[in-house]
């Protein structure tokens, strides 16, 4: 009998000849959770599917061999870059525990890859923590395919990511930059205002057309990225969330940079005839093409150098936004919305430092208010 009753009417066991080797038959084994009716219905489902060459022996799937069906079931959902990136992790995973059995893994196999990562790598605490949510993800997806029943990672804590100091400018800091920017070309100062008054991501400013900036509303909307892979090169992508997309106002000053350099560059477009490739951004390579999205972190950091400046990242300009605004008492619902951020709390999450030295001014104001006479 090939469903044999293991407990009544709620566990069988199904076995199906898969193959041969020699003369020896192969069989398949599974153990099915129901009523006998639905046994014999999975049991049909299985030679169906080894007539068609559709079966998949979900004994043998290896940990490996899950991400790479994960792997190309996600590959629609994410962003090019997104994919690129995981492909990557999951090789770094598969190389440690890629061969066992996805029936095998267990607990203890998942705690002593976590452990041998954070001990014997230079991982850092938020790409242990990728680790996590891919096996974590991808075990959940295993569940729903049919390929386990529970996911052993749902039992080990996340890992903690150690909160790293943010990297800004004082404003003292900025305006020690600010003072040097005349002495380089308009593009260096108005890529430089254009961060530090937007807040706006890297990959925003350089996927930045003319079409995106309205130098008499003073508007810049943000509504896309530009971004860089080995295998995919230069290409553009939409923002990271849908509250990514936004339209911000513009300074006097950064509008009036921008209007120097949009003449700077008309002058450039003339210079090189046929030879300007017409791409429209603001912040273009030396022919008119996208820039690459390395670029602005190298001007920047040429800068720093030159002019022997604290050294941060061009990442830490929009940091540097951020905190200022802080600082002059913005509302936290604003300052979110203007940089793009998800949530105020994923503001407050970031920056609660900053907003830290805002509550205590709070405490201050109501210490005075409290302390009045009658």
């Amino acid at each position: 009998m090939s469903v044999k009753e293991l407990e009544r009417n709620k566990k069988y066991k199904i076995t199906v000849a898969i193959g041969y080797n020699g003369n020896k038959r192969i069989n398949h084994y599974e153990t099915f959770y129901g009523g006998k009716k639905e046994a014999i219905l999975r049991e049909n489902e299985i030679k169906m599917q080894i007539k068609d060459n559709s079966f998949v022996n979900k004994s043998r799937i290896t940990m490996k061999e899950l991400l790479e069906e994960w792997l190309k079931y996600s590959k629609n959902i994410w962003s090019p870059k997104t994919y690129v990136a995981n492909v990557h992790w999951c090789d770094v995973i598969s190389k440690s525990i890629g061969h066992i059995k996805l029936q095998d893994i267990n607990v203890k196999i998942l705690e002593d890859f976590y452990r041998d990562i954070r001990e014997n790598t230079n991982y850092s605490d938020k790409t242990i923590q990728h680790f996590y949510t891919i096996i974590s993800t991808s075990l959940k997806r295993a569940i729903i395919w049919g390929y386990i029943k529970n996911n052993p990672n749902s039992y080990i804590e996340k890992p903690k990511v150690r909160k790293k100091e943010i990297e800004c400018y004082s404003p003292e800091e900025v305006e020690s930059l600010l003072s040097v920017l005349p002495n380089e070309c308009l593009k260096y100062p108005a890529m430089i205002y254009l961060a530090l008054d937007s807040g706006a991501r890297r990959g925003e400013i350089v996927g930045l057309t003319w079409n995106d900036v309205d130098l008499t509303k003073q508007t810049l909307d943000i509504n896309k990225s530009v971004q860089y892979t080995k295998e995919l090169g230069i290409f553009e992508k939409t923002t990271k969330t849908q509250t990514s997309d936004r339209i911000i106002y513009l300074s006097n000053k950064t509008i009036e940079v921008l209007k120097e350099y949009k003449k700077e560059q008309l002058e450039n477009k003339l210079k090189l005839g046929s030879k300007w490739q017409n791409s429209n951004r603001i912040f273009t390579n030396s022919f008119g093409g996208t820039m690459h999205p390395d670029t602005p972190s190298k001007i920047f950091d040429k800068i720093i150098k030159k002019y022997n400046l604290k050294r941060i990242s061009f990442h830490g300009l929009r940091h540097t936004s951020i905190s200022l605004q802080i600082s002059q008492g913005i509302q936290s619902q604003i300052i979110s919305k203007r940089a793009g951020h998800s949530s105020v709390s994923t503001t407050h999450s970031i920056y609660s430092h900053f907003f830290d030295n805002e509550f205590k001014e709070v405490a201050n104001t109501m210490n005075n208010i409290l302390s009045m006479k009658a």
